[in-house]
């Protein structure tokens, strides 16, 4: 009899763990066992991998009609786009199915203002947002509507403070924040990263020309209590060579314990800082920048051969890195200028044995697409699986576009918000991982 009351409950806890967010979180008040069954880290766990494996969705910001007559015509939300699989000869294709807007919780949208939220990245079901001058972080768990606001002393630079006490120091608008967000499968801790730019010094030799102090990185572990949790900086030697530093300006994706930027090799001596038209000749190249959030170690990621000898840092080249197919790295290159059709490529990265390897996955003229008129701009990203882009032109409009049939499905509803032609979209989970305690495994 308690053998078949075991096999009972583990069936129950099966059924529960492929539930989603929602209904477990109206199921914790059920019953007591039900509660603890549901903040069992097993069981969080067992649903965060049920999650990777079969529920993912897509969370970006989007333009909507403005409820307000006053205000301006449209408003940015965030939204949830769900996806269904559809099997046809063979071929998989993605499906819109359902798009659910999500509401910032109230005492959130206090704690920042009302100031516009911007995605820095994605992990386990936590978001990682931040107000536009990074005066406020948050991490954010919008299915179990959790979030917690970050300390900001550490890592908010007052440069107005920081300008009177050094007086040679000199402010440069083209460096300056980056961060980055993630878990350590290690010690079993999400971790947020920051990367600033401390400030320069007038050469003692010339009129107009810096030099660059080095960057300065502290790192944020989420702990199980207020106390365990606390900024720290560490060392960034793996940042610098003796004439340059390595900026990872655009923080990208988490991935099997690694976080990735685009950046550039950057001259440590600016000089001019007065002429922004200088500002191609300071940068040396376009890189690619790995942390290991467990080493705490940055490093250099070799980009392809095939982009190494181009110009990577003009006008009209795009970069993208995303998770392809839930098991490797890529790169993905959006070129468009006015004189040339739009064109988009992808790499794959094998990483296998520390030799960081790129294959070529994709590469096409995007004038296949011919509902779009991409050749004024527009953005595209592979989803988690299978050959779908969702491909946007430079007012937000969306398509899916598969790879291998060349078929495309509108997304009329969906207009992204094109801010600095890098939309704001992160593939997600539901999970019921909670900001309040680092995920465990038991």
């Amino acid at each position: 009899m308690a053998h078949s009351c075991k096999i009972g409950e583990d069936l129950l806890v099966k059924i529960l763990s492929s539930l989603p967010p929602k209904s477990l979180m109206r199921f914790k008040c059920a019953a007591k066992w039900w509660y603890a069954q549901i903040n069992n880290p097993r069981f969080v766990d067992n649903q965060l991998s049920n999650c990777l494996h079969n529920n993912q969705s897509i969370f970006l910001k989007r333009l909507v009609p403005n409820k307000d007559p006053n205000a301006s015509e449209t408003e940015s939300v965030f939204s949830m786009l769900t996806f269904c699989e559809d099997v046809d000869d063979g071929a998989h294709t993605f499906l819109l199915s359902r798009v659910e807007d999500i509401n910032v919780p109230v005492s959130m949208s206090v704690m920042s203002a009302g100031e516009e939220l911007r995605i820095v990245g994605h992990c386990h079901g936590i978001i990682c947002v931040h107000v536009d001058n990074y005066s406020k972080v948050f991490l954010w768990n919008p299915a179990i509507r959790e979030f917690k606001l970050l300390p900001s002393e550490k890592y908010f630079t007052d440069w107005e403070s920081l300008n009177q006490q050094l007086a040679p120091y000199q402010p440069l608008n083209r460096l300056g924040w980056a961060m980055g967000f993630g878990y350590d499968p290690i010690s079993k801790a999400y971790k947020v990263v920051s990367i600033t730019f401390y400030g320069s010094q007038w050469h003692a030799h010339t009129l107009y020309s810096a030099v660059i102090y080095p960057l300065r990185v502290q790192v944020y572990t989420l702990g199980s209590s207020e106390e365990s949790s606390s900024w720290r900086e560490i060392k960034t030697y793996s940042l610098e060579t003796e004439t340059t530093f390595l900026w990872p300006e655009k923080f990208e994706i988490y991935f099997k314990g690694m976080c990735y930027w685009l950046g550039n090799e950057q001259q440590k001596e600016f000089l001019d800082i007065y002429n922004e038209e200088t500002e191609y000749e300071e940068t040396i190249r376009q890189v690619m920048v790995s942390f290991d959030m467990s080493d705490e170690v940055f490093d250099e990621v070799a980009l392809p051969d095939e982009l190494l000898g181009h110009d990577t840092t003009f006008f009209g080249l795009f970069m993208k890195l995303t998770v392809w197919n839930e098991s490797s790295v890529a790169l993905c290159v959006w070129h468009w200028s006015y004189d040339v059709i739009p064109y988009f490529g992808m790499w794959l990265m094998d990483d296998d044995f520390g030799a960081c390897v790129w294959t070529k996955h994709a590469g096409f003229e995007l004038a296949s697409i011919p509902i779009m008129d991409l050749r004024e701009g527009g953005w595209a990203l592979p989803l988690w699986k299978g050959n779908e882009l969702l491909v946007a032109d430079k007012d937000g409009c969306t398509v899916c576009y598969n790879l291998r049939t060349e078929n495309q499905m509108s997304l009329p509803t969906i207009q992204l918000c094109m801010w600095k032609l890098d939309p704001p979209i992160v593939v997600y989970v539901n999970s019921i991982v909670s900001i309040g305690l680092g995920r465990q495994q038991t």
